[in-house]
């Protein structure tokens, strides 16, 4: 029974993987000229639950390859801005509604839609990941990332770093940007009182100065 289980898993994969390629046009029709704009063929999450049979993760993976592929493709076409990589975060969304710890598609998905200009997108796809995995760094490190670079907006890459310096793993350099933003959101006696803590703390001769210039900016001068 095992063996036929995946045997029927198998051909699930394959025969959906071949009418997603159909649904678009092989790529073989030449990458730069401009394709049809038919509906690519993309089942809902809860059929696909049902119909892979268990191999969810092998079904996710390959939503995620496809994805990539479409990324990639459309980025040669001659397409209007306005009409590409609108299955972009459809493909994702499917993959890790299939594999909500798949955290490689969380991520990379989210650069990408970055890239391609679709933030709020980038940011559903993070706070999904989010709900999915809270006890991972990655995802609210990430929706900090891209509202203190990109959107400038202090207050909520605040709250989402707040978060990731809560969890385990997170990168060694987080407590030093809360202060900054604690300043930049207008919170200037926190940031102050963070990087007096810090500066107890800190052992090495360059990171001291960098706090101390940091307080310097902030009104205060600290002497030792």
């Amino acid at each position: 029974m095992k063996r036929i289980g995946l045997l029927w898993g198998i051909m699930f994969i394959l025969a959906l993987s071949g009418s997603i390629l159909v649904g678009r046009g092989l790529e073989a029709r030449g990458g730069t000229r401009e394709l049809p704009d038919e509906p690519l063929y993309l089942p809902s999450p809860t059929f696909l639950r049902y119909a892979s049979l268990g191999y969810r993760s092998m079904v996710a993976d390959l939503m995620w390859i496809r994805a990539t592929q479409q990324f990639g493709k459309e980025l040669m076409t001659k397409k209007k801005r306005e009409r590409k990589h609108k299955f972009l975060f459809p493909l994702l969304d499917l993959s890790v509604s299939l594999d909500p710890h798949f955290i490689g598609a969380y991520r990379f998905g989210g650069l990408l839609l970055h890239v391609v200009k679709q933030n709020e997108n980038a940011i559903a796809l993070y706070e999904k990941g989010y709900a999915a995995n809270p006890e991972r760094w990655e995802m609210p490190h990430d929706l900090g990332r891209l509202y203190f670079l990109d959107l400038k907006d202090y207050e909520k890459a605040l709250y989402w770093w707040k978060i990731t310096d809560t969890l385990p793993g997170r990168p060694e350099y987080i407590p030093r940007f809360l202060p900054r933003l604690y300043a930049q959101s207008g919170q200037r006696e926190i940031a102050i009182q963070l990087w007096l803590e810090l500066l107890d703390v800190a052992e090495q001769f360059s990171f001291r100065v960098i706090i101390k210039q940091e307080l310097e900016k902030l009104g205060v001068s600290v002497d030792e």
